[in-house]
């Protein structure tokens, strides 16, 4: 049994790389910092799934596993799941292009710091070797706290996001995701009351499936259909951009040479260095293309340029 459980599990991980491995593809191919950001948030999510595995395999075969590496296992796992909660949130961020999106997400990333600095310190976590317990104390208590609140806002940001882009191509793609965190933020509202009242936690064997794996497989399988069937617009052959639609939007000059760049199809490296300038540089121009016109990739650049033809 416990073999046929590794095989499955190895099976998962598989799915998981697959699908990561295609959207990592055409997120290089593309250079879209929204395939960017998703596939950070899912490679993360695919570290806890091998993390959860690991801990379970080592309780199971290793003899005299110790205290002390499931302690550091355990607080990196904990560490790395709310990294997944940070990267939704900088996914989510991303899509509404708020003004404000950037603070926030490199405050949310720097909080990862802090959870980590916390979690390992006596009024979090102790750890006593000879009885393999680790005493969860008033820090704890304070991370399950606002790992849950801060679960809260991305499924909000997620929400939010699928609003926007029900009328759009996106949306199915926002949907999957959504349903995907759903089950994990249901499954950290039934166990929040536990994880907060508990006092301490035993190393142990456990012999039972993890749940978590299921939906990640399934998700896995969604999204290796979903980029298996993606499309990106192809370039168009635009040499000029109308006045009409150069004043309605406010377009500088710089802002339309970039423009006429990226509907050629070159990447944003491409254009920093035929027209001089920083990546840096490039990117806050495509930020401000980008809030100008209500769009929110090159994606919807081209779809607006090909509708003001």
């Amino acid at each position: 049994m416990e073999d046929l459980q590794i095989a499955y599990y190895f099976a998962v991980i598989m799915i998981g790389f697959a699908a990561l491995a295609i959207s990592g593809f055409w997120a290089f191919k593309t250079q879209d910092a929204n395939l960017r950001n998703f596939c950070i948030l899912y490679a993360t999510f695919t570290l806890v799934l091998i993390l959860s595995v690991l801990t379970k395999y080592l309780t199971l075969n290793v003899e005299g596993y110790s205290g002390r590496a499931w302690y550091v296992l355990s607080g990196v796992y904990q560490a790395v799941n709310y990294g997944v909660i940070v990267a939704t949130v900088n996914y989510f961020l991303g899509l509404h292009q708020t003004p404000a999106q950037k603070r926030i997400a490199t405050l949310f990333w720097f909080s990862i710091l802090i959870f980590i600095g916390i979690l390992f310190l006596p009024f979090s976590t102790r750890l006593d070797e000879t009885q393999n317990i680790i005493h969860l104390e008033l820090g704890f208590q304070g991370l399950t706290i606002w790992y849950l609140l801060s679960f809260t806002y991305a499924i909000i940001l997620a929400y939010k996001a699928l609003q926007q882009a029900w009328n759009s191509d996106k949306r199915n793609f926002i949907l999957g995701l959504l349903i995907f965190a759903t089950f994990g933020y249901i499954e950290s509202l039934l166990t929040f009351s536990q994880n907060l009242s508990a006092s301490a936690v035993s190393l142990t064997v456990e012999n039972g499936l993890l749940f978590s794996s299921i939906p990640y497989m399934l998700y896995g399988f969604f999204v290796i259909r979903h980029f298996m069937t993606f499309a990106p617009p192809t370039p168009i052959e635009v040499d000029t951009l109308s006045e009409s639609f150069l004043s309605t939007h406010a377009i500088t000059d710089r802002e339309r040479e970039i423009i006429l760049k990226v509907i050629e199809g070159k990447s944003n490296a491409t254009i920093a260095s035929e027209l001089f300038i920083s990546l840096a540089t490039v990117k806050t121009h495509l930020h401000n293309i980008y809030t100008k016109l209500g769009v929110e990739s090159r994606f919807d650049l081209l779809a607006k340029v090909r509708s003001a033809k």
